[in-house]
C-alpha cells in the first residue's frame, strides 16, 4: 500500500484542483451524521485531503481531513431531529483552492426518549450584587437538579454547559453567556435598573433543558446609599402578603383580540359601589431620605371613577397624605401603564393604599 501511495504522488500533479468526490452519501443519528464518498476518478491529479463542511440549512463549519485514503468521517454533536447540509470536496495546494463541492442534505433522527424532556431545568437561580465593585456587576449561581451522569448515561456531565440569558427587564435587548461552572459573573449592568437572568442546561451531545425560572435583581445606583427595595408581584398566591377589600381577585395573563394583560389583580366588578383598595404591609424606614413607589396596571375598558395612591400612618387611618390620583377617564385603554411616585421621608412606620372607586 505505501509503494501505490508513492506511486500515485510521484506520478500525480497538482497545477489544477481535483475534481468532485464520488458517490458521495451519508447516514444519521439523531446526534451524529456519517460521511463515505470515493476519490475522484483522475488519478493524474495529486489530492492532499478532503474538506467536510456542514450547517442547519447553510454551511456554518468546516473541517479539514489530511491523507488521500480518508474516505469517510463522521460529523458529532449534531441537534436531534434538525435538516442539516453537507458538502465534500477534495483539496490540494493548487492557487491554495478546494476542489468541486459535492452537496447533500440530510435530518438527523430524534432523540430516543425526547432527551430535552430528559435534562431538568435549573432551580434556585439566584443573583448578589458585587458591593466592592467600580461598575455594575452580580455573581449569578443556580443548582443543577440533574445528576451527575446524564439520566441515560451517554452523557458525561465534565461535557455539560449552561447558557445565561440575561437583560434589562421588559426590555427587547437580552444577551446570552456560556459557562461550565453553576455560576458566573455578569459585568456592564447599568446602575438603577432591574435586570431579569434564566438559566438551561445544555448536555455535551447538544440537548437542552428548558429555561429555569426567571430571577430579577436590581443593581444600584451609588455604593454609599443604602437601599431597600420590595417587590410584590400581585399573582402570587398569597399577594405578597398585601392587604385588599373583596372587590379584587387574581387574574391569569390573557392575551387575545380583545384583551391583553399580564397576570395580577383585576376587579370583580366593573363598577364597584364602594372603594375597592390594595394595601401594603406596615413599612419602617425611619432613615430613608428618599421614597418610590412604582405599579403597573391598564384600563380594559372605559370607566369614569377615580384612582389614587395614599400614605397612610400605620394604627391611624385617619392620618392619610394623597401622593398620586388620576381620573380613569383620562387614561387610555388597552396600554400599560407605568407610574411612579416618589414621596417624602416617613419617620413613622407607614402603609402605601391604591384606591379606586
Amino acid at each position: 500500500m505505501n509503494g501505490r501511495h508513492i506511486l500515485r504522488e510521484a506520478d500525480s500533479k497538482e497545477d489544477h484542483v481535483p475534481n468532485a468526490p464520488q458517490n458521495v452519501r451519508v447516514k444519521t443519528q439523531s446526534t451524529s451524521a456519517t460521511l463515505w464518498w470515493d476519490a475522484p476518478p483522475d488519478p493524474t491529479v495529486l489530492i492532499r485531503g478532503y474538506t467536510v463542511e456542514y450547517g442547519e440549512g447553510s454551511i456554518s463549519q468546516r473541517i479539514l481531513i489530511e491523507g488521500p485514503d480518508s474516505t469517510s468521517f463522521t460529523v458529532t454533536r449534531l441537534k436531534p431531529n434538525t435538516n442539516y447540509v453537507f458538502a465534500v470536496s477534495a483539496y490540494n495546494e493548487a492557487e491554495g483552492e478546494d476542489g468541486t463541492k459535492v452537496m447533500v442534505a440530510a435530518k438527523t433522527r430524534p432523540a430516543e426518549g425526547s432527551q430535552t424532556e430528559k435534562l431538568l431545568p435549573p432551580t434556585s437561580v439566584r443573583a448578589r450584587i458585587e458591593e466592592k465593585s467600580t461598575s455594575g456587576s452580580a455573581i449569578v449561581s443556580w443548582d443543577d437538579p440533574n445528576p451527575e451522569s446524564s439520566i441515560d448515561n451517554s452523557i458525561d456531565s465534565t461535557q455539560r454547559q449552561y447558557v445565561i440569558n440575561y437583560g434589562i427587564y421588559e426590555s427587547d435587548t437580552q444577551q446570552k453567556v456560556r459557562s461550565n461552572a453553576k455560576a458566573v459573573r455578569l459585568t456592564g449592568l447599568i446602575p438603577g435598573k432591574e435586570y431579569e437572568v434564566a438559566v438551561k442546561v445544555v448536555a455535551g451531545d447538544g440537548s437542552e433543558s428548558p429555561w429555569s425560572i426567571r430571577d430579577l435583581f436590581f443593581v444600584p445606583e451609588t455604593k454609599s446609599v443604602s437601599r431597600y427595595d420590595w417587590f410584590c408581584r400581585l399573582n402570587d398566591t398569597e399577594m405578597c402578603s398585601i392587604n385588599s377589600s373583596p372587590h379584587w381577585k387574581l387574574c391569569t395573563s390573557k392575551h387575545d383580540t380583545y384583551t391583553q394583560r399580564d397576570a395580577g389583580a383585576c376587579p370583580r366588578v366593573q363598577y364597584p359601589s364602594s372603594p375597592a383598595h390594595l394595601t401594603t404591609h406596615s413599612i419602617n424606614l425611619p432613615d430613608a431620605q428618599r421614597l418610590c413607589f412604582y405599579f403597573r396596571f391598564a384600563l380594559l375598558n372605559f370607566h369614569p371613577g377615580q384612582m389614587k395612591v395614599e400614605i397612610i400612618q400605620d394604627g391611624d387611618h385617619s392620618n392619610r397624605q394623597i401622593v398620586w390620583k388620576t381620573r380613569m377617564a383620562n387614561v387610555r385603554t388597552h396600554v400599560v401603564q407605568n407610574v411612579y411616585i416618589p414621596f417624602s421621608q416617613q419617620i413613622s412606620p407607614f402603609k402605601v393604599r391604591y384606591r379606586f372607586k
